[in-house]
């Protein structure tokens, strides 16, 4: 096996692919504007056969993934600090609800 050298932030997209997530939200915001470009290439070239929702806002992202689990999708995000301040009103929602999102 062949060892190969990674940032962490591509990690954390194969990561998300080799949980086979259903559903990921995302809104680009740096720093992890890596991870959802490289999830974004999974889903077009079929490695990943995820539905990849582009949305307006963090706290729009944390929405979907709840409506997604809820309905019984694997859902999926990333945000950075900032990003994780402003999708505060739904992670409430989400663990009220024991949504497993990533």
């Amino acid at each position: 096996m062949v060892k190969k050298v990674i940032e962490g932030n591509h990690a954390v997209s194969y990561g998300i692919r080799d949980a086979r997530a259903e559903v990921i939200a995302a809104y680009p915001i740096t720093p992890q504007t890596h991870i959802v470009e490289l999830l974004s290439e999974f889903c077009a070239s079929g490695e990943l056969k995820a539905k990849f929702i582009k949305v307006e806002s963090e706290h729009s992202a944390m929405a979907a993934c709840v409506g997604a689990s809820a309905a019984g999708a694997r859902a999926s995000t990333a945000t950075s600090s900032q990003g994780l301040a402003l999708m505060h009103e739904m992670l409430h929602w989400a663990s009220n609800a024991r949504h497993p999102i990533v």
